[in-house]
Order: structure tokens, then sequence, then C-alpha cells
């Protein structure tokens, strides 16, 4: 899932903290479950930090909080953080420096919690001095300040005070050359012709830190640039970075969605413009400055705006740590104190305001409404409130009740208790502190655009069944030889009790199988770990199935509550899961579609073979309009697969699949690619040269944006849906349809000559916006195309009837729009041969109806055309003797 439209909808509606929902503020309380993963962990990327050959012979001291606290045997007294560092391959001398920039950081941030690194001594490129990062990132964890963004796992744990991964897993990864002309001395002193160790960690550390983010560009060369995001949310760093503008109207925070959407120009464009800079409250405060970050023409993240400009801070200025490059003969052994007080502002200096969730009940009691607040600075007296409310919070209703927290002794613990008669039902609060310097901390934190995220609890007798989300992983077997399995991941959730039990119901052909138990997990996809997933296959041993077998399940889920609230997906009827044969192998596959019975050729959910009402003829077609998804990742695939495999072929010009085809389906934003985040809805024809078992695309995923025409008319009827996507209510028309060629062998080709393969037709959904979808026509695989002599202009109306023609004779009608003398009517093979012309007189200059005797030719597929000027109307027509 990732950015673009979780952003666009986290952005436009308030989030709820407990349970984890997201909604439209201004909608009722039967809330959709939040759309993305209840909490998230993203693994994280390093930044590479290069030298300059040429000397500096410059110096900036270590700062004066350290010297104060180093003894002159080296000991450290008092480290406000904790470091563990375990070194891998380090000489005595490189471990020696590292260390000491280690302790140089451990007494200018405060953490209660160990920072852990790993410190690897590598073999890498000349100039490359080292590249370090957080191992993973954390969102929606206790504390934090801004719900909607990732903070690195550092500092996610100096701000929950609590580990949050395994104490066995590193916090920051660094990874230093060791194929350079290092200085490990610790006095600043770098001789001339070598690079200083101590800098290079300290500015590394930096990173791993929180001196990162996921800005990006991409574009092939020569070609325009887009700006990007690598993750479905902004970092805490990107949260401060703003264009210039001397701070008045033109002042705008780069992560502004509606002025800088991901995969725009838009975006590029500011992270190579030369004009951003980092600013936060904190450095305002204390320094009045802004900090120009290094946004050159050229963006790369080892050089641009994860560092400092280099030509506002050269070497020797007290700001100069971050910037991209480190000359020779330079040391840097501060961060600078704008710096510091930057990542104040990423909450390195922060009041932590924490609170477990309230388990909801059904009990009719006090709520006690309690939070811990532990500050690394000055809290003012009575700002320790709870703000509570007895209705949803909307974007135009968010006022609350406000009252002072009582402190418990002498604790960092703060409560307030609701009396049972206010409790009963839904509360929504949230708890708030304020430091001496106007800080306001609140928990849960609010969204980038300032939104405050509220926790809710109920209280009373619990009628609500649990929320199942799910959508088939597959729907056919095409080989009972095989040992085969049916993947069962469903998100399974309930805001009040929580799940006692979850378990999939199915039976064979009508025959009850064993209840297959699902048990709990939190599944990683991607980068991408989700909360509440219920797991579990059912497997079908080789030779277990015979073809027409059907597998019916659903899946049934119970809360804990008293009423033990029982959920069943789907809500009526079963899934279905069949064993369908696969026809004979075939060198190629025609199908115009006329014939309604050609439907046994394919088999799949959300396609048929049809003809809508604007249709003069038969094709495949998608649900119109298609259905919005709903597994546990809020996708979902309808897929239509042709059972007849095609051997491919080993001439290239012959190995094609050619089709005629309208995509109305969701367009990504401009110069998102298949995979980003922001590619949303999108068709794709694939392959399997295993029985299904696997599928390979035969090319890039596209949707409406692929052709201008169809893209102008999925825009051209836009309706806003209810969570403020935009739906297309525009329809599909015959003159829309345009030829779709895939070549099967060549470069990057999965597949060979030879090879035998299914092919799929396949519909991906996610959660939001939909439009019309997808039609098929005139599927020509491996076969020659027609050939004809002019592009068909509808200009009229053409009939053939009988069709198909048993006795050899069909009748043509035909009106045109414009007054005609006569009528050219032609009868062409596949290939676009001419097999029958014949000149016809038109009746009252408009209308043409005529016999046409086409017994002497053979049973089979043709295609006729008639001809009124340069209007051409075609129709295809089946011959069964």
């Amino acid at each position: 899932m990732n950015r673009g439209k979780w952003l666009v909808l986290l952005f436009a509606v308030g989030l709820l903290a407990n349970p984890a929902l997201a909604q439209k503020t201004d909608l009722p309380t039967s809330n959709i479950q939040r759309s993305y993963p209840l909490s998230l962990s993203v693994t994280g990327s390093k930044i590479k930090y290069y030298k300059d050959d040429r000397d500096a012979f410059s110096k900036v001291p270590p700062p004066a909080v350290f010297l104060n606290k180093k003894s002159p045997s080296g000991r450290l007294a008092a480290p406000t953080a904790q470091f563990i560092v375990t070194y891998s391959n380090f000489t005595p001398q490189a471990q020696k420096a590292f260390q000491y920039a280690v302790d140089i950081w451990s007494t200018l941030i405060v953490s209660s919690v160990p920072i852990r690194i790993q410190a690897n001594w590598v073999s890498d490129v000349p100039n490359l001095l080292g590249s370090a990062g957080p191992t993973s990132y954390r969102y929606n964890f206790d504390g934090a300040q801004k719900a909607t963004a990732f903070y690195p796992i550092a500092l996610a744990e100096k701000i929950a005070r609590r580990e949050l991964n395994s104490p066995a897993e590193a916090d920051i990864v660094a990874d230093f050359n060791r194929n350079n002309e290092w200085y490990f001395g610790t006095d600043g002193l770098t001789p001339t012709g070598q690079t200083d160790m101590v800098t290079a960690v300290l500015h590394e550390l930096a990173h791993g830190l929180g001196f990162i983010g996921f800005f990006n560009t991409k574009g092939e060369e020569g070609s325009p640039k887009f700006g990007e995001y690598l993750a479905d949310l902004p970092s805490i760093y990107d949260c401060f970075i703003e264009t210039g503008g001397g701070g008045g109207p033109k002042r705008r925070l780069v992560t502004s969605q509606d002025d800088f959407p991901n995969n725009s120009l838009a975006l590029n464009q500011q992270l190579t413009g030369n004009d951003l800079f980092l600013n936060g409250k904190v450095l305002q405060q204390t320094t009045g400055v802004k900090l120009r970050l290094h946004a050159k023409a050229l963006f790369s993240r080892a050089s641009s705006i994860y560092h400092l400009d280099e030509d506002t801070y050269p070497p020797g200025n007290i700001n100069s740590l971050m910037t991209p490059k480190l000359g020779l003969a330079e040391s840097i052994h501060s961060p600078g104190e704008p710096i510091m007080r930057f990542f104040s502002d990423l909450e390195w200096k922060t009041t932590s305001v924490l609170h477990d969730p309230i388990q909801n009940t059904e009990d009719t009691r006090d709520l006690l409404l309690s939070t811990r607040i532990i500050s690394d600075t000055t809290l003012i007296a009575g700002s320790m409130r709870l703000v509570y409310r007895k209705t949803m919070p909307t974007t135009k209703d968010t006022v609350g009740t406000t009252v002072n927290l009582s402190r418990v002794g002498t604790t960092d613990v703060y409560q307030y208790t609701l009396p049972a008669a206010q409790a009963q039902g839904d509360v929504w609060y949230y708890f708030q502190a304020q430091d001496a310097s106007g800080r306001t901390f609140t928990n849960p934190g609010k969204q980038l655009g300032g939104a405050q995220v509220w926790n809710h609890v109920q209280m009373g007798p619990d009628n609500v069944p649990p929320t199942i989300r799910y959508a088939p992983a597959k729907i056919s077997i095409f080989s009972t030889a095989l040992a085969d399995s049916l993947p069962i991941y469903a998100r399974i959730s309930d805001d009040r009790a929580g799940i006692s039990s979850a378990y999939v119901e199915y039976q064979i052909n009508g025959v009850a199988q064993p209840t297959r138990p699902l048990s709990y997990n939190r599944l990683t996809v991607g980068n991408y770990t989700y909360d509440s997933i219920y797991v579990n296959q059912l497997n079908f041993p080789a030779n277990s199935l015979k073809t027409g077998d059907k597998i019916t399940y659903r899946i049934v889920a119970q809360d804990g509550s008293r009423a033990k609230n029982q959920a069943v997906n789907p809500s009526s009827g079963f899934y279905q899961l069949t064993v369908v044969a696969t026809q004979t192998v075939r060198d190629q596959y025609v199908n115009l579609f006329n014939d309604v019975t050609t439907a046994r050729d394919f088999a799949g959910n959300g396609f048929s073979i049809t003809t809508p009402s604007s249709f003069g003829d038969g094709a495949i077609h998608s649900e119109h309009p298609y259905r919005n998804g709903s597994d546990f990742q809020s996708q979902s695939s309808n897929e239509y697969v042709l059972l007849a495999p095609i051997r491919i072929k080993a001439n290239p010009d012959s190995a094609f699949i050619r089709f005629d085809e309208i995509v109305l389906v969701e367009p990504g934003t401009v110069g998102s690619h298949p995979g980003d985040a922001n590619f949303y809805d999108y068709v794709v024809v694939e392959g399997s040269s295993n029985n299904g078992q696997s599928w390979k695309p035969l090319l890039d995923a596209y949707s409406a944006n692929t052709r201008p025409e169809w893209l102008t008319a999925y825009t051209s009827d836009l309706v806003t849906g209810i969570y403020g996507e935009r739906n297309s209510k525009a329809s599909g028309f015959p003159s829309m349809y345009r030829r779709r060629e895939i070549p099967l062998l060549g470069q990057g080709s999965a597949f060979r000559a030879g090879d035998q393969i299914l092919i799929r037709f396949r519909l991906v959904a996610d959660q939001f916006s939909y439009g019309w979808g997808w039609a098929i026509d005139n599927l020509l695989v491996q076969a020659p195309p027609p050939v004809l002599a002019e592009e068909p202009i509808r200009e009229g109306s053409f009939k053939l009837y009988p069709n198909p023609i048993s006795n050899g004779v069909v009748r043509v009608e035909a009106e045109f729009i414009k007054p005609i003398t006569e009528v050219g009517v032609t009868v062409r093979s596949l290939t676009g041969q001419a097999l029958r012309n014949v000149t016809l007189k038109a009746v009252g200059g408009k209308l043409l109806s005529q016999e046409f005797d086409l017994s002497e030719l053979p049973t089979g597929l043709y295609l006729m055309q008639v001809k009124a000027g340069e209007s051409i109307l075609t129709k295809k027509v089946i011959i069964a003797k």
C-alpha cells in the first residue's frame, strides 16, 4: 500500500488510535477498518558518505558537554545515552576512533533505552567512506507526536521509553570502508592526504539516529524526472523540510500532497531546486535560523537533501558535519548547535505522553483514564490534562471536555476517573501536557496537517460481530496430477472483545470436511508488517481431486464477548475453488467472441463473455463497474484464464498475442510504475508454464493512462465517494477499442520457444476509486491479424442474420447516416484476404437490405465489411454447416 492514496486519506480525515481505525470524520461511527497495517515496520536504508580529495585544513572541536564529561584518562562520566556496539572485522585503531565518536553522541542525546549498533569494517569502492542508517522504522507507536510519520527505531524506542524490537537486533547498521587513507587519531589533527575516521562515524551515526528520510527521484536519462517516496509515509525528518520564500506565504512543507504529490514533476522540482530548508519550532526559538539543504540539480540520496548544503556550510563551519562530503585534513567533531536543536524537533528531546490502550468492556463501571508523562524538559504545572467527548469527533467538530489530571504521588502517572454514568457507551479522548518552551505533547499524536488523533473506548454490551477482510487468492486448480493448495490470509479484527476463534469451513463436492483453524499472525509482505492476520491453507495432495470437483468454503470468526458474536465471510453462500481441465495444447487460438458458448474456453471470476447494451457484438468484459479491493491488503484480483495452453512458436514474428481492448481502470499518478504505491488499479496479461502454480507478466501492468483517449474518458465523469475518493462513472463504447500486441519472445521475455503456457487476463483493484473496467475483443494468439484495407469508421448501424449461418445464406441490413447510392460488401478471412466482393444498390438513399449467399465458403469465422463512401462497417460472421 503503499503512499499516495494513504496520505490523501490520512490528510483528509482524522485518525482514531484505539481501536485503530481511519474514517471520514463526518461519517457515522459504523466505521471502515483502517486500510493500512495496524502497526507498521519498514526496513531501513543507508545513506552513503564520500570523501573530497582536496585538503581542507580545518578543525571543529568536540562540543563542550562532551569535553566536560571526559576525564584525562579517557573515561566518560555520566553519559545520557548508552550505545552498545558490535564490531565486525575492525582493527583496534579503527575501533578506538569509532568508539570516540560514539562517546560524543552519548553526551548529546538522551535515551533510557540502549542504542545498539552493528559496525562493519568492509572493503568497498574508492572514495566511499561509509554508509549507515536505521535497521527499521516504526509508525503508530506509543508517544509519537506525528501519528503519520515513520521514526527510526532508536528514536522510536527513546520516545516510547522501551524496546520496540528484539534486544538481539541492532538499531543502526554502519559500514566503513577500509580502502581509505584513514586518520584514526582523536585529536582532530588530521594530516594532509588523510580522512578523519571520527568525523565519518559522527556523520553516519547522525543518519542512523534520524537524519534520514524517504524522498527520491526517478526517471530515465534524458527524460523528465519525478519526485517520489520510497515508503508509504514520510520519515519524521521529512516532516520538517520546507521550501524557501522567506517564511511567508510561499513557504510550504514538501510533504504537502496538495502542492507536491508523490510521483510528480512538482516534487522533483523541489528536491532539485536548491531552495529547501530544515525548520522546526525548537530550531527557530533557540537559533532563529533554518538549515539549508543540499538540494542541487542532480539528485542523489548520497549527497542531496539528507545533507546540509556544502556551499552554505564549507569546511571549518560549525555546522559542516552533515554536508555530503568530507575533505582531506578536515575534522568535524561536533554536529553544531543548530543540528542539536533540530534533533530536539525530531523528538530526541521530548515529553513522552504514554498510554496503554484501555480494553473495551461490557461491564458498567467507572472508567480510569491513566497516562505516564516523562519529560526531558520542564513541564508547566497544571498542563497535564485529559480531553474527552462522547460522540465521534469530525473535521467540523473537535471540541471536547477538558479536565485536569491528578498526579499519583511523586510518580510519573497522571489519572482521571470518569464516573460510570458518563463512561457508558463510547468515549473519545486524548491526553496532553506542555513544556516550558510552549511545546504541547499529546497521546495520541497529530496528523501531519495538525489534526488531533483520538483514542476510543467502548463500555457496555457488545453486540457487534468481528470484521473479516478476505479475497480469494485463487479460484481454479488446473492440474490434478500436482499437489496444490489454497492459502488463506484473512484480516480478522474486533474492536471490543477480541477474537476468540477463527476457522475455515469447507466442503468438497458438498461433503463437509474437518474445519481448519486459523492462527493469528503478524504478516510481513514486502516492507509492511500487518497485524490481525489469520492464516492457514487447504492442502490437496497430488491426484486427490478430479476435474469438475468443487471446493466451497467460508471463513468464520467469533469474538470474546458475552454474546459470542459471530461473523462469516462471505456474508452469504460460499467461495468456490474449482478443478478445471485444460484443453489440448494449441499453436494458435482465435476468438472473436460472437459465440457466447466460447466461454467454455475460459475460467475465472469478475469477467464474462457478454454484449453490453452499447456494444454490437460480444467480447470479454469485466464487471462494469469493477469492485474495490477487499483482502487484508485492501486489494482484489479478478482473472480470466484461457484454458487452451499455447505452444510458443519459434518464429518471434509469429509469437504474438493480439487483441482489441478498452481500459477504463483507475490510473496511477503521473510517472508511477508497476510496484509503486501510487500505481493504483491496473490490468495485466500473464503467462504460466506450470499449470497456474505461478504466473509471470507478459508485459508491464497498465491502466487508463496508457491511452490519452481512455484517460480523457475516465476523468470525464468523476464523482466523490463516501471516503473522499473519486470514482469514474464514464462508460466504455466500441469506438474506444484499441489494438494491443504482446510479444511472447524477445528481450525480457519470461518464456522460450516451445514452452506451453496458460494465458491469464487479470484486473487488480485497491480499496479506493473504481471505474468502468476492461473489455477485450478479437483475441488472436499466434494467429495473423486481420488486414483491413481501411480502419472501420462507425457511422451507421449494421446487422447480420442469422449469425451463425447454417444454410449458407445471410441477410445484410445496414443504415447509414448520410445518403449513399451504392454499397460495396466484402467478405474477408481473418488474415484480411478478400473472398467475396459484391456491389449493391442502396434503398431510399440510406438503407441496405439484401441476402448474401456464402454457401461455397467452409465452416469458420469471417469478417463481413460494408463500405459506402467513407463509411465502413464491419461485423464478424460465423458459418456453421
